[in-house]
């Protein structure tokens, strides 16, 4: 089977529906990296991005903006900002609970793995895949779940690796394609706002649903190493 993997969609369920029908008429699973909701533009739609994918087959990873509405929705003490406002006031507005939305967000894995035609593999996570995360040999593809790693590794799952030597800047982010190490797989990731794609590294967060005016969806088809923007 042929994949697609779209990056982070916040909200915008325009550009998710092209880039499903994109995948859909090539005959491609779609592989989505996560942070569905917090549009933090003018346009917002989770409950079409919700409908679509609720409907889909597509494999929706955990990020950090789910891990913080699942949060809400458990009834952790959450500040509502970055978007995450405008989601909770439209799932409530269109009556979906809070046990519904819930179950379904906490069903995703954390990881997937994979081999392309070449028989490269890709090991994607929203935002890093540890190497501390143990692969065991698989037939098709393998899931990484929450129960399988501990919080640790969660957060480098979501949030990517961050360097503590940096104690007074606000970007303490880790690029870690920009120093990459020696490993015979492809790391695939969103989360940072950038794309880049090399040999061993595909990076596709196009700033959908951001403030910036030029943001666009990212879809990497990944057979055909195949980059789609999606405005």
């Amino acid at each position: 089977m042929g994949y697609a993997i779209i990056g982070d969609v916040h909200s915008d369920s325009v550009k998710l529906n092209a880039a499903l029908n994109y995948a859909n008429k090539h005959h491609l699973k779609a592989i989505l990296l996560g942070d569905l909701f917090d549009s933090r533009c003018d346009f917002s739609d989770s409950i079409g991005v919700y409908n679509l994918l609720k409907e889909s087959d597509a494999i929706i990873l955990q990020s950090n903006h789910q891990d913080k509405l699942i949060r809400y929705l458990k009834g952790n003490n959450v500040v509502l900002n970055n978007g995450l406002d405008t989601t909770v006031k439209e799932f409530q507005k269109a009556g979906i609970t809070n046990e519904e939305l819930l179950s379904w967000l906490t069903s995703f894995p954390y990881g997937m793995v994979f081999r392309d035609k070449t028989n490269m593999e890709h090991r994607c996570a929203h935002a890093y895949f540890s190497s501390r995360v143990e692969v065991p040999e698989y037939k098709d593809s393998y899931y990484v779940m929450h129960e399988m790693i501990n919080r640790s590794i969660r957060n480098l799952m979501l949030y990517g690796p961050t360097n503590r030597k940096e104690i007074n800047t606000d970007n303490k982010r880790v690029y870690w394609w920009e120093n990459p190490r020696h490993h015979d797989y492809v790391l695939v990731s969103g989360h940072y706002h950038t794309v880049h794609i090399d040999s061993h590294s595909v990076v596709i967060d196009g700033g959908c649903g951001g403030p910036e005016e030029d943001n666009f969806l990212c879809l990497y088809d990944v057979d055909n190493k195949l980059l789609k923007k999606f405005y």
